[in-house]
This record gives structure tokens, C-alpha cells and sequence, in this order.
């Protein structure tokens, strides 16, 4: 009976030295994954970025990073306030442009809403308002009637955001953004395009707490130091 229980407590110390080592490999493997995964601030290309096919020019003397977001993603409205930190923070040399992505009828409502309130100069007061209505309080806008009537008092009024929903320069500026997402190839937001030239997509890789790593890093590229940059 003792040598059954010595036998039983000997199996039980190997299984759970076994399972120790185990253990420790797999913290050794994933420890080794961060590590490789950006040594030294490191990114590479096809991993963390891409280089777009078709690049344009970036003129002035200030870098440009473009977000792609659309109010309908709740990974974007996460993202605004670091985003908007970091624009802040590097306004002397960034240029910042933000793009709205109409992948579906209520993303260009979204996106129509977001060149109308440019158009009536109140996006400054009602962007993080309106993001935080959709995603925080849960407020049904999802139709032109009650997105403009949401409107009514906050710098405007429902008539005049109809107005200027329905003008010529915003449905431009809808259908510039629209195309510039197809010609960038733009798979997923938040992304982020730096000087026309490189894209930053969520994926495996690189989450939207990373975007801006590898954007800072991209800024960096000392080919994006002329005036006018390709991109």
C-alpha cells in the first residue's frame, strides 16, 4: 500500500514538473514574440504597414497623417481620444486630416454628417458629442430625421443642417473622401495614412494601441523630410 502511494506521489511530481516546463516555454515564446515583434521600435514593411501603390504629394512643409474612421465603428471611438492627444501634442509639425469611410448606407449618413457639420463649422463642438451619443448613450441616429433633429440647438438648427446635408460642396467632399478610400485600398478602420505614401491598417500585428508607434516611426523615414513628399 505505501509503494502503491510512493508510486502515485512520484507520477504526480513528474506530471507536474512536466507541466512546469510547459509553463515556462510558453512564457518564453510569447516573452521572445514581443521582443521580435518591434525591436528597437522597429516595423516592418508588409507587417506592420504597407506602401501604397499609387502614391500622390504632400506639399508644405509639414508631414500629413490621414485617419480613415467612420462614427459607425466603435474600435474608431476608442481610438479618437488618443488620436486626438497625439494631433495635439505634434500640431507645429502634422498636418491632420480626417477621412470618413461610407462602407455601408449608415456609415455615408455618417459620413454626409460629418462634412455637413465642416460645411457649418460646428465640428469642433459636436464631434466627440455626436460620437459619444452613438456608442455611450445609445441614441438611435440612424436616419437623416433623427440625426438632423439632434442637431437642433447644437450650432445649428434641424432646417439649416438639412440644408447643408443636402449642398453641393458636401456631397463633393462625400464623393473625394469616397474616392480616396477606394485608391488607398482602405480595408478596415481606424486607419492611418502617413504623408500619402504608407498605411497603417488594424490587424494581428498592430492594434489601434500601436497605430501611432508605427506612424511616429513612419514619420521618421528620412525620405519624408523634403517639402514636398511623395506619397
Amino acid at each position: 500500500m505505501a509503494s502503491k502511494k510512493s508510486n502515485f506521489l512520484q507520477q504526480q511530481k513528474i506530471a507536474i514538473g512536466i507541466i512546469g516546463v510547459i509553463a515556462v516555454t510558453i512564457v518564453i515564446y510569447f516573452s521572445t514574440m514581443v521582443v521580435t515583434d518591434a525591436p528597437n521600435g522597429e516595423f516592418a514593411e508588409g507587417r506592420h504597414y504597407q506602401t501604397l501603390e499609387e502614391p500622390g504629394k504632400v506639399r508644405g512643409r509639414k508631414e500629413e497623417v490621414m485617419e480613415f474612421f467612420s462614427y459607425g465603428c466603435v474600435h474608431c471611438f476608442n481610438f479618437d481620444p488618443e488620436i486626438e492627444g497625439w494631433v495635439q501634442a505634434n500640431a507645429d509639425t502634422v498636418k491632420f486630416v480626417r477621412t470618413p469611410v461610407l462602407g455601408s448606407n449608415l456609415w455615408r449618413l455618417y459620413g454626409q454628417t460629418y462634412f455637413t457639420m465642416q460645411e457649418l463649422g460646428i465640428l469642433g463642438e459636436n464631434h466627440v458629442r455626436f460620437f459619444t451619443d452613438i456608442h455611450t448613450a445609445r441614441r438611435n441616429l440612424s436616419s437623416l430625421d433623427t440625426v438632423a433633429a439632434w442637431f437642433e440647438g447644437k450650432g445649428t438648427t434641424e432646417a439649416a443642417f438639412r440644408t447643408a446635408f443636402n449642398s453641393e460642396n458636401v456631397r463633393r467632399r462625400l464623393a473625394k473622401a469616397d474616392a480616396l478610400s477606394r485608391a488607398y485600398k482602405i480595408a478596415s478602420v481606424p486607419s492611418v495614412v502617413v504623408n500619402a505614401k504608407y498605411l497603417i491598417g488594424v490587424n494581428s500585428e498592430v492594434g489601434t494601441k500601436r497605430l501611432l508607434e508605427v506612424t511616429e516611426h513612419l514619420l521618421s523615414k528620412p525620405e519624408q523630410t523634403q517639402e514636398e513628399k511623395p506619397s
